[in-house]
């Protein structure tokens, strides 16, 4: 393959951030909605990705309590994401809040 073959074929940072939004609303219960706020790549030639992303779930105590309310009452969890370069994900991790990233 020529070196614009593989060009061609390298993910772009638009890949990458629709693989973190994908693989969050399937892996998490119950996510309203995710924000992913920084996508970049880890080494110089984007072999690697690493992103962070705002998730938008339902408030675990009102849900544990059957509490219910007139709307949703969400919380922000943030995580951190990492992909490699065929944009499958090899770690993630919930971070305590949005300082820690």
């Amino acid at each position: 393959m020529t070196t614009k073959g593989l060009a061609d074929h390298r993910p772009t940072l638009v890949d990458a951030q629709a693989a973190v939004r994908r693989f969050l609303q399937e892996a998490l219960p119950d996510v309203h909605r995710v924000d992913v706020t920084k996508v970049m790549p880890i080494e110089s030639d984007a072999t690697a990705w690493e992103a962070d992303a705002v998730v938008w779930q339902p408030n675990a105590t009102l849900q544990a309590l059957g509490l219910s309310t007139r709307r949703p009452v969400l919380d922000q969890n943030f995580y951190a994401v990492r992909l490699d370069h065929q944009l499958n994900v090899i770690a993630y991790e919930i971070r305590e809040s949005e300082r820690a990233s």
